[in-house]
């Protein structure tokens, strides 16, 4: 059914009738039933979340009935003009130097044939910042963003909903005027050519990275290394591969935020008792059948011609995993890493991969502090609605940014 409901015409009439039945059947119905808040799928959340969170759900349901990806991705994206941007300015990242191009990262590069690359840049400027150019000021602090995305979606772009995370922190920080995001390349599977697979995306980052320090000049104790969903997990695996390949004129960044981290993709801690199971009906995701492997798609592009075992073992992809093999100091897989803040929504699906990363950081002597709102979705912080949860959370990471002056 799925085959023949992508060619069209039939695709187009699937899509009207699911958008007219949504908004003419559904969303009516919802909200009659919304109306008592014992109804909805959390008591403590308002009628316009709930129906929020019904709608986006009803939205990822069609997106697997149909496919929503649109044509085919460029493997690079192109730069767009500082023209084309307020309270923005572009860059163009070069790749790596071949000193860089090492460890873990090269060989699993050389099994699935990606090479780093040129790749764009995004500074996000704090309303009134008057732009000189990317050097940095004596002392100046900074944030290198990883968006998020499911490793197949999304973009660096200011217009992006990402932006909203870098945005926010911008808005609420004392010391932050500026934030550097990487436009890093997407992986994309069939029906689409295979493009970008691991750890096409990770060189991008290591690259953008080196950008801040040996082109923008900041020193890397004033750069907070930060990641949402998908690009959490580029995040600790960048930490990783400069910890396990120390390089003089590269070393680790001073501190560490991820939001809503997706580190354990074939979600190991399954259970009745697992955010995986328990928050099905409370996160933005539509329920799966049974058997489905959430976030197939994504995971296998991501992947490319690797086998599906490394998305269990693997540390660079999965490092909470409950299956990970051993890295070089054992399972202490979070042995050196910055000082991290670690958020996720105590609603979504994954929080337990943030549970995870805090228990692994403490055991292995790492500073963490873990904030979970109870009632937040994933990757609350880049959905402006999500209130008061965001300005909340927004607000405590500022201060925890703000106080390593």
């Amino acid at each position: 059914m799925g085959k023949v409901l992508n060619q069209q015409p039939f695709k187009a009439v699937y899509l009207v009738y699911a958008a007219t039945s949504l908004v003419f059947v559904k969303l009516p119905c919802w909200t009659l039933w919304y109306l008592r808040p014992s109804a909805r799928p959390r008591g403590s959340w308002t009628l316009k979340r709930a129906l929020i969170v019904r709608v986006l759900q009803e939205l990822f349901a069609i997106g697997t009935v149909v496919d929503m990806r649109g044509g085919p991705k460029p493997a690079v994206a192109a730069k767009l003009p500082d023209s084309a941007l307020r309270d923005a300015r572009s860059a163009w990242i070069e790749p790596i130097p071949d000193e860089l191009f090492c460890g873990e990262l090269r060989r699993y590069a050389e099994i699935t044939g990606v090479r780093p690359v040129g790749i764009p840049g995004y500074w996000l400027l704090k309303k009134g910042y008057k732009w000189t150019g990317p050097k940095a000021m004596p002392g100046e602090k900074t944030l290198l963003h990883l968006h998020g995305g499911a490793f197949a979606y999304g973009s660096a772009r200011p217009s992006d909903m990402t932006a909203n995370f870098t945005r926010g922190l911008l808005q609420h920080s004392r010391t932050l005027e500026r934030t550097f995001a990487v436009d890093c390349r997407l992986a994309a599977s069939a029906p689409r050519p295979q493009i970008n697979p691991f750890p096409a995306a990770l060189l991008d980052c290591l690259a953008g990275y080196w950008y801040l320090v040996q082109v923008a000049g900041f020193e890397p104790q004033n750069i907070i290394l930060a990641g949402d969903s998908a690009g959490a997990n580029f995040a600790i695996a960048l930490v990783r591969h400069l910890l396990e390949n120390p390089t003089p004129s590269l070393p680790p960044p001073g501190r560490l935020l991820v939001a809503s981290p997706c580190l354990d993709l074939l979600v190991s801690r399954c259970g009745p008792d697992s955010s995986i199971v328990r928050n099905a009906s409370t996160d933005i995701f539509s329920t799966l059948p049974a058997g489905e492997l959430f976030g197939k798609y994504s995971i296998v592009s991501y992947l490319g011609p690797l086998p599906l075992e490394e998305a269990d073992t693997n540390r660079y992809i999965s490092p909470m995993s409950l299956k990970v093999k051993p890295g070089p100091d054992g399972l202490a897989l979070c042995k050196g890493f910055p000082e991290a803040y670690i958020v996720a929504g105590g609603a979504e699906r994954i929080a337990d991969d943030a549970r995870a990363l805090k228990e692994q950081m403490d055991a292995d002597g790492a500073k963490a502090v873990l904030d979970i709102p109870p009632d937040a979705l994933h990757d609350f912080l880049v959905f402006t609605w999500h209130e008061p949860e965001r300005t909340e959370t927004l607000q405590r990471i500022c201060r925890w940014i703000d106080s390593s002056d």
